[in-house]
């Protein structure tokens, strides 16, 4: 299948045998170098972006008005929706309403619209169904608002069932009106895939990872076509979908290792043989963090040196050193993937409970929450920055069958730790000072008076820290 290519890497062009996809993207000088420093461009036309390592946004069109659209992998989101703040010219309002609820309360409603939908110049869609969702619809503070005020103005669900017309909620409706053999209802990315019949149906995804919090940046998404960097994902393991969680990308972990040493951590999935062996994990683009049931007492990564437990807003954390040192590592497939130190906490500026003084602090990005009985953990942004990851449908080509996932490593381990040394001096210079975690949460917790306290610059130490296996209830 001759596929749609969404690269931000702008000096590199996709030839011959595909559809080069050339997309707006926003992008803001990077004030610091990460593990695989973005390419160098003096061209803005990209396709996908970041929007502070929390959202990762593609620009598509319909009716000739761009748009950027966050894309969800969430569970099984399938769904186009859009809101953008200009009017789309000239679409087709089927009059048909539909409500689109999240597992956070949050929804949207609108009418659902039929235009043409465009990834850059060649891949166009006809006609295609798309939610546009009434503005006053959106609650103030909901997820999809912050987006709106980040310039992100729909949201475009590519999860596991997005080449399954009965997955999606706006072609139940559509058929439902129209008949059941009306096809402009599906979703875009199955629509995409219908182009050509003979082709594989697979997405690339490679995410980027930011230096600066504050700044854009790029990332890497193809349809039925490898990302020409990472052609090597070809020869990496296919890893199987769980039959006990259908309609997710949930695939079997051999183990995690913490500091080289392997961490004994026993699978809680209902129905998982006894000793089989291995964990089951989702991939899910679009939840920041790496998520853990509660029940996984002996997993959680507990900071052993220089960090400590405190609440932040209605979470608890760990605040860790900004600089400290974290190797872990997860294998999938017999394969190793290092995840990088700069994904494994988050820097962040708190105030004190005085309100007198502003504090540097990193948190940890290995959170506890209690989720189903069919996974033991969520693998989000926090681990698919540090791999290229090829979710293959099974539903088309010459891999047509079982669905499966492919994995290539793209963070050096040997480099990780100078990096995050190099990234977060830099971004830590004209930042509030860092104290130790200790007295951190002394103060956060009013034991300690930030009297005294002002803002500084860069760090007040550097530690380097060794983690041990244990649980904190955290999310």
């Amino acid at each position: 299948m001759r596929g749609a290519v969404l690269s931000w890497f702008p000096l590199f062009l996709f030839l011959s045998e595909s559809w080069a996809v050339k997309l707006a993207i926003q992008r803001r000088p990077q004030s610091a170098s990460s593990l695989r420093p973005p390419k160098a461009s003096n061209d803005s036309d990209n396709d996908l972006f970041d929007k502070k390592n929390q959202v990762y946004a593609a620009n598509i069109t319909i009716n000739g008005l761009a748009i950027n659209v966050a894309l969800d992998m969430d569970g099984g989101e399938t769904d186009l929706w859009v809101s953008p703040p200009e009017a789309i010219p000239s679409f087709n309002d089927t009059k048909l309403k539909l409500t689109i609820g999240y597992g956070d309360d949050s929804s949207v409603a609108g009418d659902i619209g039929v235009g043409k939908f465009a990834l850059g110049q060649d891949t166009i869609i006809p006609r295609q169904a798309f939610l546009s969702v009434n503005n006053d619809s959106v609650g103030s503070s909901s997820p999809q608002k912050v987006n709106f005020d980040n310039g992100i103005f729909g949201s475009w669900g590519i999860g596991f069932g997005s080449n399954d017309p009965d997955t999606s909620r706006i072609n139940q409706k559509v058929q439902t009106a129209f008949g059941a053999n009306t096809t402009w209802g599906q979703n875009a990315l199955a629509s995409i895939f219908a182009l050509n019949q003979t082709g594989s149906d697979y997405i690339g995804l490679s995410l980027s990872r930011l230096g600066d919090p504050t700044d854009t940046a790029d990332g890497s998404l193809t349809i039925s076509e490898y990302d020409s960097d990472y052609q090597a994902v070809a020869n990496s393991p296919r890893l199987p979908l769980s039959l006990l969680n259908l309609g997710s990308w949930t695939v079997p972990l051999d183990g995690l290792s913490v500091n080289g040493k392997r961490i004994n951590w026993n699978s809680t999935v209902l129905y998982l043989p006894t000793g089989a062996g291995y964990t089951l994990v989702q991939l899910d683009l679009g939840m920041p963090n790496i998520v853990m049931p509660a029940k996984q007492a002996a997993v959680r990564v507990h900071v052993f040196n220089f960090a400590h437990l405190t609440e932040f807003g209605v979470n608890e954390v760990w605040i860790v050193p900004c600089n400290a040192s974290i190797d872990v590592v997860a294998s999938f497939g017999g394969q190793d993937f290092p995840i990088h130190p700069l994904d494994l906490t988050d820097l962040k500026i708190v105030t004190s409970p005085d309100g007198t003084s502003n504090y540097t602090a990193c948190v940890g990005t290995i959170i506890g929450a209690v989720t189903t009985v069919s996974i033991d953990a969520l693998f989000g942004d926090s681990f698919l920055r540090n791999v290229y990851t090829v979710f293959d449908f099974g539903t088309g080509g010459n891999t047509k069958g079982s669905p499966f996932v492919q994995m290539l490593s793209t963070t050096d381990n040997s480099t990780a730790q100078s990096d995050l040394i190099t990234v977060r001096s830099a971004l830590m210079a004209n930042m509030p000072l860092e104290l130790s975690p200790i007295e951190l949460v002394r103060i956060l917790n009013g034991t300690e008076n930030s009297s005294g306290r002002a803002r500084g610059n860069g760090m007040s130490w550097i530690g380097t820290i060794s983690l041990l296996v244990m649980l904190s209830s955290i999310y």
